[in-house]
């Protein structure tokens, strides 16, 4: 033993294991890395192995010194000179240790374990190779499917369908794909269907350098699709993730159903996607298709109530049928879902859509529930995820609807409405770096959506330039001439830059009351809004506007009169609207010394120190604080808010006809005021070769 020692043997053997065994495993990363032949690995393991044994016979007969290579027995009696190398070995196993405990730290780090643990995957729409290219809706419904067949298992990241599908009949590179989703794996395809046979080519891609990990051909009778989507999506957690399964075949099985339903859903599906009423109406004809054939099918039950809802008048909604209608029908299709399978993550979704739709405020919080559960059903379902944030921020709660937008878009970055209810709050906190960000990435996503255009818009609109607005908004219009939301702010454009004399589609009349009493015809104006809410007294949005009109007409006795009648008490009143409208009760009631007239001004004060305490920064708060600041006897404090206002860029013109300015219609502040928004507005004006306008009178 002292003889092995002496020639530093175990020094040797210690350095060998450790050195070999770091090579062992930088050779096990690059190899898959660099997509080497497996027979590379074992290559190195024996010659590892192998060289062991070479190693230490060299070690007992040779030493390494400063004067090179000598053999061992050239060395007796030099013992200072052996300690001296030994030392160096010593140092060399040390430092060797060293960079195996990090590499075992590095490659056991939490960051690491989640990168293993959590690959992530693009769903593209599949291609349609029909011979009449006529089954687009099919070949996307598969992709949709296959995408929500893979979304339910939680260790694997999926992009959304709408960032996914925006990809669709573009050349984009793969690499910049998956870097603009953040995504490592995309799975693309295509379908032919021809007669009762089909099609389908799947195949798995790293979206690094394009290598192809697996790919399948599945020829089947059109009857067996359902099989063949499980089947395509197994492989697939196979590949990635293999200890997912275990022994199990496959991971979640596809609804079954007849396929000639399944085909008229999948059709539905398609139509309903672009958001707007002629796309729900179309998928409520197939649906309804659909469910003459199977009747207890229980997605086209539930999808069917909520496009339903979608095609209201309501907010939020996109048509033009009565809300209370639409309440009416959507329940008897949604409840039928819930009955037949009360587990199901659309029925609870439905469910819950059909409880925010709801006019009544407590039936809206109970929503809640319904969308977590819909959520623990489905974890990835980006559409509840974003109408759960749109409740918290209804219920006031927005840093937690933040973080259910910001949770959407993390998946699906090109989703509508989490950047259309992110992008409000922002503007509201007057956030316009992070506004931007949003803004940008979503038209790089969706180049060819108005949506972020009309964004651009309202914030040139928060900052004084209306003839920009003006000219974003047509663009937009350009893109999106169904746009119902986007029409009816073009038209306040023009009533923001003094254009009041404008054709009103029928389902935007409601501007109608306003263009009219800015133009001073303010019995044109009360007639139309009576005749308005007469034809539908218990919708909330009429009732807002009759009032409204009532309020800028100065027709106070009335006025109240409809608050009696109608509410009858401030509590009522906060029972029926999510944001009740309190400053447009509060001066008639007080005119009219209601005991509930100092209840609003309360109620108002209140609100808005929620706000500003939710971090909410805008104009249109700055203008409702100065209204309650006059109700509170402090209009200097007001005109200073107004004049705030002013300078941040709002060229409201409702300043000039609101009868809560009044009081400070005879303060020099206020005159100047008044000719400072005339030459803004006109400035306005002649960017669009409008002539000058004088401001409206008050009523």
């Amino acid at each position: 033993m002292s003889e092995f020692r002496r020639r530093n043997m175990f020094r040797v053997a210690g350095m060998y294991a450790v050195v070999g065994w770091l090579i062992l495993q930088v050779i096990a990363v690059l190899t898959p890395a660099l997509h080497l032949p497996d027979w590379v690995d074992t290559f190195f393991a024996v010659a590892i192995i192998g060289g062991f044994p070479l190693a230490l016979l060299l070690a007992w007969a040779f030493e390494i010194t400063p004067e090179g290579v000598k053999r061992t027995e050239s060395l007796e009696g030099e013992q200072a000179m052996r300690d001296k190398v030994g030392r160096r070995l010593d140092i060399g196993i040390l430092v060797s240790l060293v960079a195996v405990a990090g590499l075992i730290i590095f490659t056991r780090s939490p960051d690491r374990a989640n990168a293993n643990l959590e690959p992530s995957i693009a769903v593209m729409a599949f291609a349609d190779l029909s011979v009449e290219q006529n089954q687009e809706y099919f070949s996307d419904g598969i992709s949709e499917e296959l995408l929500n067949q893979l979304a339910q298992v939680p260790e694997l990241s999926v992009a959304g369908r709408t960032s996914s599908f925006s990809f669709k009949g573009k050349e984009t590179d793969l690499k910049e794909i998956g870097q603009i989703l953040e995504v490592d794996h995309i799975l693309e395809g295509s379908v032919r269907k021809s007669g009762d046979r089909i099609r389908v080519t799947a195949q798995l891609i790293k979206t690094e350098d394009g290598f192809h990990l697996w790919s399948e051909n599945y020829d089947r009778k059109l009857d067996d699709i359902f099989a063949v989507q499980d089947e395509i999506s197994t492989a697939i957690i196979k590949e990635l993730m293999p200890r997912i399964l275990g022994d199990k075949e496959e991971v979640a099985q596809a609804k079954r159903t007849d396929v000639g339903a399944y085909e008229l859903y999948l059709s539905a599906q398609k139509k309903a996607s672009l958001g707007s009423f002629g796309g729900y109406a179309a998928a409520t004809k197939d649906l309804d298709k659909a469910l003459d054939i199977d009747a207890d099918y229980v997605p086209a039950l539930a999808w069917r109530g909520y496009y339903e809802l979608m095609m209201s008048d309501s907010p939020g909604a996109v048509g033009n049928i009565p809300a209370e209608e639409a309440l009416e029908n959507a329940k008897v299709w949604i409840d039928n879902a819930m009955s037949l399978d009360p587990t199901s993550a659309d029925a609870l979704f439905a469910k819950a859509g059909l409880f925010s739709f709801s006019f009544d405020k407590e039936d809206r919080r109970s929503a809640e529930t319904f969308y977590e559960l819909a959520l623990e059903a489905r974890p990835t379902f980006p559409l509840a995820r974003n109408d759960l944030g749109y409740l918290y921020s209804e219920l006031g709660r927005i840093d937690e609807a933040v973080e259910q937008y910001k949770l959407v878009l993390s998946h699906d970055p090109g989703h509508s409405d989490a950047n259309n209810n992110l992008l409000t709050i922002y503007r509201h906190r007057n956030e316009q770096e992070k506004a931007k960000a949003l803004i940008d990435r979503w038209k790089q996503i969706s180049p060819e959506n108005g949506t972020p255009l009309g964004y651009e818009a309202a914030f040139a609109r928060d900052s004084g330039a209306l003839a920009e607005t003006i000219d974003i908004r047509r663009r937009a219009i350009a893109l999106d001439p169904t746009n119902q939301r986007t029409q009816r702010d073009k038209f306040r454009d023009y009533l923001n830059i003094g254009e009041f004399d404008i054709d009103l589609p029928e389902n935007l009349n409601y501007l109608q009351d306003d263009a009219l009493l800015f133009q001073g015809l303010k019995a044109e104006a009360l007639e139309v809004a009576r005749t308005q809410v007469e034809a539908r007294p218990d919708f909330p949005g009429w009732q807002a506007a009759y009032a409204s009109t009532l309020y800028l007409a100065g027709a106070f006795d009335e006025l109240v009169e409809y608050y009696d009648s109608t509410w009858g008490s401030l509590e009522n009143l906060q029972r029926a609207f999510n944001r009740p409208p309190y400053l447009t009760f509060a001066l008639p009631l007080i005119a009219a010394d209601h005991p509930d007239g100092k209840r609003m001004v309360d109620a108002t004060r209140l609100r808005v120190n929620q706000e500003r305490g939710w971090g909410r920064d805008n104009v249109g708060l700055d203008l409702r604080e100065a209204k309650l600041l006059i109700l509170e006897g402090k209009n200097e404090e007001a005109m200073s808010m107004v004049e705030s206002a002013f300078f941040k860029g709002t060229r409201d013109l409702y300043m000039v006809i609101d009868p809560g300015y009044a009081p400070l219609y005879e303060m020099p502040r206020y005159q100047a005021f008044k000719q400072k928004l005339t030459e803004a507005i006109n400035l306005e004006r002649a960017k669009i070769n409008l002539p000058p306008m004088e401001l409206p009178k008050p009523l």
